[in-house]
């Protein structure tokens, strides 16, 4: 892909008014320069004589240069963590969100910039997520970027017309179909082709079977009578008929 054009479509700036983060780190670095300027000033007004001794024979200027370089230290260590945290806090939180013809630019603390573009978006949805964010932006390779913008819909509309036009012009970015989606679009090809197939016309009387004869529609029970008529023979007693 090129370089994003230089015209700005759309440009929202963060929801985030303040840094409180940034506020911070740079309170502890004004915090660690208060102390480190106060105790160089403590040594510089402390007692030059080299023979002044305490009470433990040893020198008083001593004793205060160890004192001071324990507490300088100190101020140290926070000037270095109020820079580091600050220096973190500048370069990943956003600023402004820059809509252009092919890309979507996230503006961080300068020199600092995101390029996302339009051929690596796989969709943008605009709905409260479970970190609260409402507008989201899925990629390709299934990341989600939160986008923390004031007016989520408005940023939602301009994003997806520009999505939708780069598309048009280039639709061999288009994102691949859902492989774990249903196959709706073959089972209604399936349902439709079965619909369309013609239902077998009823058969006439005469392509019907013939009707079965006397013989056949007799009942079981008849004919067992008739079975049982004719072996009977009436001077035989053990042959006489019976009657269920």
């Amino acid at each position: 892909m090129q370089q994003p054009e230089t015209t700005v479509l759309y440009w929202t700036p963060s929801r985030v008014r303040f840094n409180l983060t940034l506020i911070l780190a740079v309170a502890v670095i004004l915090f660690g320069l208060y102390q480190l300027f106060a105790e160089v000033r403590s040594g510089g007004d402390a007692p030059t004589d080299g023979g002044a001794q305490t009470q433990g024979g040893q020198p008083a200027g001593e004793g205060e240069n160890q004192s001071s370089g324990r507490g300088g230290g100190g101020a140290w260590l926070l000037i270095v963590v109020g820079l580091g945290v600050g220096a973190y806090s500048w370069l990943t939180s956003p600023r402004q969100y820059r809509v252009y013809s092919d890309a979507l630019i996230i503006m961080f603390g300068t020199p600092r910039k995101r390029t996302i573009h339009f051929s690596d978006i796989r969709e943008v949805v605009n709905d409260r997520g479970f970190m609260g964010d409402p507008l989201r932006v899925y990629t390709v390779n299934r990341r989600r970027i939160a986008l923390q913008v004031r007016e989520p819909e408005i940023m939602h509309q301009e994003l997806q017309a520009a999505l939708g036009a780069f598309r048009r012009a280039y639709p061999q970015y288009a994102p691949p179909p859902d492989e774990s989606e249903p196959d709706d679009a073959g089972r209604d090809v399936v349902d439709s082709t079965i619909a369309d197939t013609p239902e077998p016309a009823p058969e006439t009387p005469e392509a019907a079977d013939p009707a079965p004869d006397a013989g056949q529609q007799r009942s079981q029970p008849s004919r067992r009578r008739s079975l049982r008529d004719e072996g009977y023979d009436s001077n035989r007693d053990d042959s006489r008929p019976r009657f269920s």
